[in-house]
């Protein structure tokens, strides 16, 4: 059975797209600006009355980036408060979470296919090999919270488009 590279397939993907979102809270920054929206109607929405607005969503990428990176990497324990209201806030916290990842080094995830990895989420905890995690658990979860602030923003019309998701713009 060919290996998987923990690296490889998670920290340059997640930081070409912590830079495109990175890009993108840009663009809606001047499209706030050209339109005269406020930027709490773009940081309060919500796809749906149940869905956490879009500074959750940013903090939900952070999140999700950074305990790759301790779990399975070698980086210390990284908490950031999650008091983000702001588009100047969520551009740092994006940055402070590239810092993180930039600080990835290869050898650390070479052999933690089979590390256990124990989560704790809600009442109980979610065990599994450093491989389920990446696959099962770190990348869709990252995609899912990039997806949904990219949503939430061409919901609120900012003038982006696939290009911008994948970074290409």
């Amino acid at each position: 059975m060919a290996s998987l590279n923990l690296y490889a397939t998670t920290i340059p993907l997640f930081l070409r797209s912590l830079k495109s979102l990175d890009k993108i809270l840009s663009k809606a920054e001047t499209h706030a600006q050209q339109t005269s929206t406020p930027h709490s109607k773009l940081l309060e929405t919500r796809l749906y009355t149940d869905m956490a607005p879009l500074p959750y969503q940013i903090q939900r990428v952070s999140d999700t980036a950074k305990g790759l990176c301790v779990r399975l990497g070698s980086a210390p324990q990284n908490p950031m408060a999650d008091t983000e209201t702001t588009f100047e806030e969520l551009h740092a916290r994006i940055a402070k979470t590239i810092t993180v990842l930039e600080g990835a080094k290869e050898e650390d995830f070479e052999g933690k296919e089979a590390k256990e990895v124990v989560m704790k989420m809600g009442q109980g905890e979610w065990k599994a090999s450093g491989l389920e995690y990446v696959t099962q658990f770190a990348v869709p979860n990252f995609y899912f919270h990039v997806a949904t602030a990219y949503a939430i923003l061409r919901h609120c019309g900012v003038p982006v488009g696939k290009m911008d998701y994948l970074g290409a713009a």
